[in-house]
């Protein structure tokens, strides 16, 4: 039985149509959809963060980034509800998506993983890698990938 379901969103195509697949699949089971959106963990060099003047810059920099997750995840969170979901919660990681995924998953005893594909093709896919496949190899729970 599917008690909870999480989907991770970055705003994209491909992400959109895994969260409108995860408010029918939550819908259809009465579970519990988790609406997950990663900030990639972008390190300033050492060096550079020694320096106090940019400080503030790191600051701000931060703030932006957590105000697009914020606005990210209550459009998905309208879109889960516009698709038949009534229990949604949501939640920001950081750190490499994947990983966070993977360890969110953990933690919430998640039942299935809903993420978007690109498609980036077997050359790209190969070169940079794929979150989807990543969660796919590394996870515990069962994963479904909208394309």
């Amino acid at each position: 039985m599917i008690k909870k379901i999480l989907v991770a969103t970055d705003a994209s195509a491909a992400s959109n149509r895994a969260v409108s697949m995860a408010a029918y699949m939550a819908a259809c089971h009465e579970a519990e959809l988790l609406i997950l959106h990663v900030i990639r963990d972008m390190q300033l060099p050492t060096l550079l963060k020694k320096a106090p003047e940019l400080e503030e810059f790191t600051n701000k920099r931060e703030d932006i980034l957590r105000q697009v997750a914020e606005t990210i995840l209550h459009e998905a969170e309208v879109r889960a509800r516009e698709g038949g979901a009534t229990r949604v919660q949501t939640a920001i990681g950081t750190g490499d998506p994947a990983s966070s995924i993977i360890g969110f998953t953990k933690r919430r005893n998640i039942d299935i993983i809903v993420v978007g594909t690109r498609g980036l093709g077997k050359v790209k896919e190969l070169l940079l890698g794929s979150v989807s496949r990543k969660i796919t190899n590394r996870a515990e729970a069962n994963c479904l990938i909208v394309r």
